[in-house]
């Protein structure tokens, strides 16, 4: 599927399903979150997972692909650092959202905050946080938003 460019930059589906930046006309540097965390975040960018820091405990979890949260944010990281990559001064930018989000992500209360790495004898812990539950809003709560989609 090929679809016209776009002039405000969007990322289109091209014939090979592969994102392009139709303003540019760039292909991504890495195929998918993934391979980005893989080869360029982690080697680029290291923690000592399991050492002290200056936020408390710096946590990784090897199955981070599992934790919503972490895929999230690393999603949106690695999305700036694309867009940033091709600009000039595009990675001072970049750079403070990546320091930014590193403490929300590694942090004692991170989405790794339930996960363990492997050490010795003792094998890697993975545990998802529970979803905490919610009680539904009465009946009309939400009309003050100018729709009547959720009464």
């Amino acid at each position: 599927m090929t679809t016209s460019p776009d002039p405000s930059g969007t990322r289109q589906p091209t014939a090979d399903n592969e994102p392009t930046t139709t303003r540019q006309g760039l292909k991504p540097q890495y195929p998918n979150v993934e391979a980005w965390v893989r080869d360029y975040l982690l080697p680029s960018f290291p923690r000592p997972a399991g050492e002290l820091g200056t936020t408390g405990r710096w946590r990784w979890c090897e199955q981070w692909w599992r934790h919503d949260e972490a895929v999230t944010i690393l999603t949106a990281l690695w999305y700036g650092w694309e867009h940033s990559a091709v600009q000039t001064l595009g990675m001072l930018d970049w750079l403070p959202r990546l320091y930014y989000f590193q403490p929300f992500l590694y942090g004692d209360d991170g989405p790794f905050r339930l996960c363990t790495p492997a050490t010795g004898d003792l094998p890697a812990r993975h545990e998802i946080p529970a979803v905490p539950s919610i009680i539904p809003a009465p009946p009309g709560w939400w009309r003050w938003w100018g729709t009547e989609a959720n009464t």
